[in-house]
């Protein structure tokens, strides 16, 4: 977490009112959080921080793509991604279950590090189903090879007439039910 340094907030002599602090997320970024979904990307994070006496709320927009594999044909391919998120972050001692939308730090916490709160945002902006997007004409962008190959060995489908076939080895248990 050293180099994440950068996504640190100062609570401490932060004045009242609104702040702006503008980041851009690249490769290095997503090196931190190992495993994630997204292994690349260019995304630009907006957050503006409102302090308050008791209270910080923070507003993140969130914009750009990431890279991911596509879940048909595995190559790596730039997903859009795309979100406005808003956190609280209230002082206390003890922490309180809350929300997912809030965060408690102690009062006498110096600062608040943002890198994996904005990891989340991008994170969760990703689409459950990671496909590569059709191009003008409707056509698939997958990659056509491993295409050719998933339609081989896909199972085909029975025709409506056809009977499909049955395996005889259960015919003896399917008597035993009747």
């Amino acid at each position: 977490m050293a180099n994440l340094k950068a996504y640190n907030v100062a609570l401490k002599g932060l004045g009242l009112g609104k702040h702006q602090f503008d980041y851009q997320i690249g490769r290095k970024f997503f090196e931190y959080f190992d495993g994630g979904i997204a292994e690349d990307g260019r995304v630009d994070v907006k957050l503006e921080l409102e302090k308050q006496s008791g209270l910080i709320v923070l507003w993140f927009h969130v914009s750009g793509t990431v890279k991911i594999h596509c879940d048909r044909c595995l190559d790596l391919f730039d997903q859009p991604v795309e979100s406005q998120n808003e956190v609280f972050v209230k002082y206390g001692e003890e922490k309180f279950e809350e929300g997912d939308d809030v965060i408690w730090v102690a009062p006498d916490d110096s600062h608040i590090n943002m890198a994996k709160l904005i990891y989340d945002f991008i994170v969760l902006s990703i689409p459950i189903k990671h496909v590569h997007p059709d191009d003008a004409n409707g056509e698939s962008l997958c990659n056509p090879e491993m295409l050719a190959k998933l339609n081989l060995l896909s199972v085909k489908d029975v025709e409506e007439d056809e009977e499909p076939e049955t395996d005889t080895r259960w015919d003896e248990l399917k008597k035993l039910l009747e």
